[in-house]
C-alpha cells in the first residue's frame, strides 16, 4: 500500500514536533516483505513525487530501505572476509587494493550513494598513478564487491556499468638470453642460484618452484610432479595450496644436468616438509625470492622484474627448438595452446618462405602451341 497523509488534519499537531518544521504531509509505503516507510514533507507535491520515485524502484525491483544502507567501507570489509575460495595471495592483493585506493575513495558513501559518475571519477584519479593492468585488477574488486552487494539486496544496482579505463597495450614478450640467464645465476648466492638454473631449466612458476617437495621427484622416470604451490607469508610456518589452475597440475621431464642438480640438493640439510628448495631449512616465501632477485639486478643489467622471466626464457628454448604449441603449453601448466600462443606466438618462426616454395610452380599453364604463340 502506498498513501500521502494529511497529517495536520489526522493528527494533534501538540505531538509533532515536525509541524514546527512546516511537514504537514507524510508518505507512507509499505515495500514486499518489510514493514511500513514513512517519510515526511512540507508540500503535499514533494510527497506525492517521493512516494511515486518509492513505488517505481518497488516496481523495478531496485528499491533499497534505509534500515538495509551500509557505508562502503563497512560492506567492503565484510566482503573481504567472504573472500575464502582465493588463494592467500590474492586476498593479500584485495585487502592493498582496499586500503591503498578503494576505501580511501568511498569510504565516506554509502553504497547506494555512489552513481557510475563517482566510480568514473576514482578511476580517473587511480589512472594517474596505477598501471593499466593494475588498473584494471582495482576496478576489478570494486565491480565484484558490486555485484555482491546487489545479489545481497544492500544495494539495487550496481553503477559499476560503461566504466571507461586506460587500454592495456599489447607488449610482445622478449625473453632474456642465454648469456644473460648465466650471468642471474653467476650473482646469485646459495640455494638461489640452484632455483635460477632449475627454473631456467623447467619453466616453473615461483610458488611452484619454491613448493616442490622431494616426494614429488622421480629419480628413476627422470619426472617432476607439479600439483601444488607454495602459499603463506611467514617462511617457519608456510604450507601448501592449490595451483593457480586446474590446467597447472603436470608431470614434466628433466634433463641429466638438473636431475644431477637435484641429487646434489638431496644430499644436503632437509628442508621444512620436504622442501628441495629452502633457506637453511626454512620455506623461501616469495618475498625472501624476490629479493634475492632484485639483489642479483643490481649486478646484472636487462634483467627483467622477476622470476617470470625465466618461464619467460624456458618457454623461448622450446619454441626454437621446435616444440608444438601443445607441448609447450602443457610444459608451462597453460589452460590450453591458445593461452601460450597468445603470449609467444611471436616466437615460433613464420613458415611464410616455406608455404610459397610448396605451392609455387604446382599449376602451370599449358604447353604452348603454334596457335596459342600467334595468339601471344
Amino acid at each position: 500500500m502506498a498513501r500521502v497523509e494529511d497529517r495536520w488534519v489526522n493528527q494533534d499537531k501538540s505531538r509533532s514536533a515536525l509541524y514546527g518544521k512546516g511537514l504537514r504531509y507524510r508518505a507512507e509505503w509499505t515495500p514486499l516483505g518489510e514493514r511500513k516507510q514513512r517519510k515526511s514533507f512540507a508540500t503535499k507535491a514533494a510527497a506525492t513525487n517521493y512516494l511515486a520515485d518509492q513505488v517505481a524502484e518497488m516496481n523495478k525491483g531496485t528499491y533499497v530501505t534505509k534500515s538495509k544502507k551500509v557505508l562502503f567501507a563497512d560492506y567492503a570489509a565484510s566482503w573481504e572476509k567472504s573472500q575464502l575460495h582465493l588463494r592467500e595471495s590474492s586476498r593479500e592483493q584485495i585487502s592493498r587494493k582496499l586500503r591503498n585506493h578503494l576505501i580511501p575513495a568511498f569510504e565516506n558513501k554509502t553504497l547506494d550513494a555512489i552513481t557510475r559518475a563517482h566510480v568514473q571519477e576514482a578511476v580517473s584519479e587511480w589512472s594517474k598513478t596505477l598501471a593499466p593492468a593494475t588498473l584494471k585488477v582495482t576496478y576489478g574488486y570494486l565491480a565484484s564487491m558490486y555485484k555482491a552487494a546487489v545479489m545481497d539486496g544492500v544495494v539495487g544496482k550496481s553503477p559499476c556499468v560503461g566504466i571507461k579505463l586506460t587500454p592495456i597495450e599489447d607488449v610482445a614478450v622478449v625473453p632474456l638470453r642465454t648469456e644473460k640467464v648465466q650471468e642471474l645465476a653467476d650473482a646469485s648466492v646459495g640455494v638461489y642460484r640452484r632455483m635460477v638454473i632449475f627454473c631456467a631449466a623447467t619453466g616453473l612458476r615461483s610458488s611452484e618452484l619454491r613448493g616442490l617437495t622431494w616426494d614429488r621427484v622421480d629419480f628413476t622416470t627422470s619426472m617432476v610432479t607439479v600439483d601444488r604451490q607454495l602459499i603463506g607469508s611467514a617462511s617457519s610456518s608456510a604450507w601448501w595450496g592449490p595451483l593457480k589452475t586446474r590446467s597447472s597440475r603436470r608431470s614434466i621431464h628433466v634433463g641429466e644436468a638438473t636431475l644431477q642438480l637435484l641429487k646434489e640438493l638431496q644430499a644436503g640439510q632437509p628442508g621444512y616438509g620436504g622442501l628441495v628448495f629452502h633457506d637453511s631449512g626454512n620455506a623461501i616465501t616469495r618475498k625472501m625470492a624476490s629479493s634475492a632477485w632484485q639483489v642479483a639486478k643490481k649486478k646484472v643489467e636487462g634483467l627483467g622484474a622477476g622470476w617470470h622471466e625465466l618461464r619467460h626464457y624456458a618457454a623461448s628454448l622450446w619454441i626454437s627448438g621446435g616444440m608444438s604449441p601443445v607441448a609447450v603449453a602443457h610444459r608451462l601448466g597453460h589452460k590450453d595452446a591458445t593461452e601460450t600462443l597468445r603470449v609467444y606466438s611471436h616466437l615460433w618462426p613464420s613458415d611464410d618462405r616455406r608455404a610459397a616454395e610448396l605451392s609455387d610452380g604446382m599449376i602451370t599453364l599449358p604447353r604452348a602451341t603454334s596457335d596459342d604463340e600467334a595468339d601471344v
